[in-house]
């Protein structure tokens, strides 16, 4: 599968997709989900972009994020996704999941031993507060169409519960400001 292209354009909000190599379940306890929003919260910081939604789903994830300096979403991404790889398999080795490290295993690996996430990311720049509402929408309603939840509020790794239950126990999110293209 080819790689998407990714450009980065500041003060733009983008819709972030990545996805766990062959689908594969990894996000289905606090451990792993706890991998993902600590990151989050420290590559936010490290290169000030803003998090204005997401949702965690057992094999991917989604993200609505705002650059808000000269940054690269391929590096952010890039870092993210190196680092959350090693803390993913090395809890994977703890809980002795090995099943799961043998799939992420790499037959002829050139760097790296094994490969947790798809090679690549999309990234859609945002242009419009509807598609900005569609994309959030799509994002708070994931866990509901997946029968993950019976209503959005009720799966507790989505912004919804930020947005709408003022629930900011799993993650603070950054207010959002719309003026597209605008750094």
């Amino acid at each position: 599968m080819g790689r998407w292209k990714n450009i980065s354009l500041e003060g733009y909000a983008y819709f972030i997709t990545t996805k766990i190599r062959d689908y594969v379940k990894v996000f289905e306890t606090k451990p792993y989900f706890d991998i993902i929003l600590e990151n989050l919260n420290f590559y936010r910081h490290k290169f000030g972009f803003k998090l204005w939604a997401y949702v965690i789903m057992p094999e991917h994830i989604h993200l609505m994020i705002h650059l808000t300096d000269k940054n690269d979403l391929s590096k952010i991404m890039e870092e993210f996704k190196r680092y959350t790889y090693k803390q993913i398999l090395a809890k994977l080795k703890q809980h002795e999941k090995v099943h799961l490290v043998e799939l992420f295993t790499i037959a002829n690996p050139k760097k790296e031993k094994h490969m947790v996430w798809e090679e690549g990311f999309r990234g859609l720049g945002i242009r419009s507060e509807r598609v900005f509402n569609i994309k959030v929408n799509y994002i708070h309603n994931n866990p509901v169409k997946r029968g993950l939840a019976e209503k959005p509020e009720d799966y507790i790794y989505s912004s919804y519960r930020n947005y709408y239950c003022e629930d900011n126990s799993i993650i603070k999110l950054d207010s959002v400001f719309f003026n597209i293209g605008a750094g």
